[in-house]
């Protein structure tokens, strides 16, 4: 119930993405790439704005585990979220329901953390959420890639 919670905050951006958004586009200057770490909840790294429960996109994973979870909300109901990384691909089977917040609905999906696309944005911090025929950058920037490594890095030792 926490991790849905924190994801239906990313309502309003996802929606925002949906409206008019045609090809790639990438969201505010102000978003960036945050990692937390607990021993009851594990590691969580979210796209959004910082220090706000405006978050895009979130992966968890148990430290060790391999396994990493992905959470977002979309616009319309969606059987897959796709992530991108260069020409790696990962269409991610979703489950989900309606976001509870009006409009929107929340998805997650589960993957093997060395999954080509995410060890690529590991390796590079390139990322596209896509969305229908839409996609957004949620790119790492050289602040952001120190988190992005540590993710993976609890995720797989």
């Amino acid at each position: 119930m926490i991790r849905l919670t924190a994801i239906l905050g990313m309502t309003a951006p996802l929606l925002l993405l949906g409206s008019c958004m045609h090809g790639q586009q990438a969201l505010s200057s102000d978003m960036a790439w945050s990692l937390q770490q607990t021993p009851e909840e594990g590691a969580k790294l979210a796209y959004g704005a910082p220090a706000s429960d405006n978050v895009v996109l979130m992966m968890t994973c148990q430290p060790g585990a391999g396994e990493v979870t992905v959470s977002t909300v979309s616009a319309a109901p969606a059987p897959a979220i796709v992530l991108a990384s260069g020409r790696e691909r990962a269409t991610l089977a979703a489950t989900g329901g309606p976001s509870g917040m009006g409009e929107g609905h929340y998805l997650e999906a589960s993957t093997r953390a060395a999954n080509k696309a995410l060890a690529r944005f590991a390796r590079t911090g390139d990322l596209t959420l896509v969305q229908d025929s839409r996609s957004v950058k949620l790119a790492a920037n050289a602040a952001d890639r120190p988190q992005v490594a540590g993710f993976f890095k609890a995720c797989t030792a």
